[in-house]
């Protein structure tokens, strides 16, 4: 602890925290399979084993990166009525080149069994889970709809990289967006007052 303690007042990142920062950066360009713990351990500068006695495992890695860089996502800090225009606003903002998201991390390891176990179980615990509980009863399929438009919208821009969305109005596409949004509260009221 005492030298930890040092490194950190003489400047120099403790090795957990420099491990964290390059495993959230791999795990942000490359797939869950293809990022290995020798890479980000090298990345980090420490030893394998160092990354291992750290967080135990990939998989346990991979959850804190995904826990970390939700809890630091400013629109998710404070959940209310607003949240999901502001996160449909911070994820139709522009990137400079070679910015890294949060969201970033589910998009690249999607398709990975082991991590999209830990991709539901953490989106449910600090996203989807709280959002719903703040949404009005029937409420929670339009949550989710606009979850999932929201990814579409970030798969099909970011990684597929379709040019009507890249070079799309930001402004546009989030009034186009929240229309939509309007429309599932709509027909959610709808189906309650039936």
């Amino acid at each position: 602890m005492k030298g930890e303690e040092r490194k950190k007042r003489n400047g120099k990142e403790p090795a957990r925290e420099r491990i964290l920062r390059h495993a959230i950066r791999r795990f942000s360009i490359q797939s869950y399979e293809t990022t290995s713990l020798r890479e980000i351990a090298a990345d980090a500068d420490v030893d394998v084993a160092w990354v291992h006695r750290s967080y135990g495992s990939k998989e346990k890695l991979f959850e804190e990166c995904l826990r970390f860089t939700i809890a630091s996502e400013e629109a998710l800090r404070e959940l209310g009525p607003d949240t999901l225009e502001r996160l449909s606003t911070q994820i139709l903002q522009s990137r400079e080149p070679g910015e890294l998201r949060p969201i970033d991390i589910i998009i690249r390891s999607l398709s990975s069994p082991e991590a999209s176990r830990v991709i539901k179980s953490v989106a449910q615990a600090m996203i989807i889970g709280p959002l719903l509980e703040r949404a009005p009863p029937g409420g929670g399929v339009p949550v989710v709809l606009t979850l999932s438009m929201m990814m579409g919208l970030a798969i099909m821009r970011d990684v597929v990289e379709l040019d009507v969305l890249q070079m799309a109005d930001p402004e546009h596409v989030q009034h186009v967006l929240m229309a939509a949004i309007g429309v599932m509260k709509a027909s959610t009221a709808d189906v309650r007052s039936e």
